[in-house]
């Protein structure tokens, strides 16, 4: 059967990319854009499971893992078919002031330039678990507010390129392009070119052709897992035309996964039959450790009272399967959800593609410029909630709301904007 549920998985995500093409402006839709994490980074992994699940994976674990994947994907799409509340779509339609958006930007740049600055000058600590600990944390946490000054400065230089615009576009773009080509990471990567094709469509309404669209998918599906395993290294190959290295290591990056040795996907596997097997459930407890861990600092109020503050939710895979998670996996958004939740988990995907939904309409119908950058800056996000968790995503999404309430609040117009949304579709 586990057979029958991986078709089941690819047919969900290759019908939602169809459903995206056929009107090219969905590519820039929630749907579109979790489809492609799922197809890129859960399927290679859930292919190499089937056929190499491990001495600790159950064929019920595996197909229970396969089922509730889509469950998550198809939930990604059957919430974004829900229509927004117009009330709440009026209530993102706020009226700013330019000269003070531009300030707050400024103000955004600057910081984040900072964090970033410092962050490089420091001695980064790793704790145990493998996670970035002590000052690097904080630096790399307001280092994010860069994710918002980007699109703000881009949209500004699309509508008036004046030199102004441009280079603090280009400023604010510097550090997300020094971790492309030095660091070869691969989310800022796939962020930054989100970014760029968002702002694109909102302030120019350009689409690319959809022949263009079948060519990219595919190669973005190659690029970015290579991109992973050879990390800098990827744009060294590019700059200096070594094709024969590239193809040689996407053959030894695809076998290795294939080979099944090391699969985020085998950690959301197990973490999921433990709770299963345990009646184990967090009810919300992971995404309360996960909140403790990313906003309260250990540095400020010690470590033990931070502690104290998280819940005990210890799966000790270990113990139970004799499974070690390898250091530096995640447990993915299918692992941290239904460790919380059980199948009821995957309402968070749900939930999520009502809210993006929402932000969507008030960007393109309500020309709201707070929603269009909550939008711009939150896809990244999304994609984090499927590879790292949706504690991860849930952390995040606070961050950029609470910025973007603080630019609302400063940036409101003297005369709030009555403006009648068109007709929802």
């Amino acid at each position: 059967m586990a057979d029958l549920y991986l078709f089941l998985f690819i047919t969900i995500c290759i019908a939602i990319v169809g459903w995206s093409i056929i009107r090219l402006e969905r590519i820039y839709q929630f749907p579109f854009f979790m489809a492609s994490v799922f197809l890129s980074f859960i399927l290679p992994q859930a292919i190499a499971i089937v056929d190499n699940p491990g001495i600790a994976v159950t064929n019920t674990a595996l197909e229970r893992m396969l089922i509730y994947s889509c469950l998550c994907v198809a939930m990604c799409w059957l919430g974004y078919q829900f229509s927004p509340n117009e009330n709440r779509l009026n209530s993102l339609n706020i009226e700013i002031d330019e000269h003070k958006l531009f300030k707050a930007g400024l103000v955004l740049l600057t910081i984040g330039l900072g964090c970033s600055f410092a962050l490089s000058r420091i001695e980064i600590q790793i704790a145990a678990n493998n996670q970035w600990t002590g000052i690097a944390t904080i630096l790399s946490f307001f280092q994010g507010t860069l994710n918002i000054a980007l699109p703000l400065f881009l949209l500004r230089a699309l509508k008036n390129p004046s030199v102004l615009n441009i280079a603090l576009t280009a400023i604010t773009a510097f550090p997300t392009l020094q971790a492309i080509i030095l660091a070869g990471r691969r989310q800022p990567t796939v962020a930054f070119l989100i970014t760029i094709g968002l702002c694109i469509f909102i302030g120019k309404r350009y689409i690319p052709p959809r022949f263009a669209l079948v060519v990219l998918i595919p190669i973005a599906t190659y690029v970015i897992p290579l991109l992973g395993r050879l990390r800098g290294k990827f744009w060294e190959l590019v700059f200096t035309a070594n094709w024969e290295a590239i193809q040689s290591n996407s053959q030894e990056g695809l076998e290795a996964v294939i080979e099944g040795e090391i699969l985020e996907l085998r950690n959301a596997t197990l973490v999921m039959d433990y709770a299963v097997q345990l009646d184990q459930y967090g009810y919300g407890r992971e995404l309360w450790n996960n909140f403790i861990f990313g906003y309260v600092p250990g540095q400020l109020v010690g470590w033990q009272f931070k502690e104290s503050l998280q819940f005990n939710n210890n799966y000790d895979l270990a113990g139970f399967y004799g499974y070690q998670p390898h250091s530096g996996t995640t447990l993915t958004g299918m692992g941290d959800s239904f460790m919380d939740f059980g199948f009821f988990g995957c309402l968070f995907f749900a939930l999520m593609a009502y809210v993006y939904k929402t932000l969507w309409v008030s960007t393109i119908k309500g020309k709201s410029m707070i929603s269009t950058l909550l939008y711009i800056s939150l896809i990244d996000s999304a994609m984090v909630s499927v590879t790292h968790g949706i504690g991860r995503f849930l952390n995040e999404f606070i961050f950029k709301v609470g910025i973007l309430f603080l630019i609302a609040y400063y940036g409101k117009a003297s005369k709030s904007k009555e403006t009648k949304l068109y007709p929802i579709p």
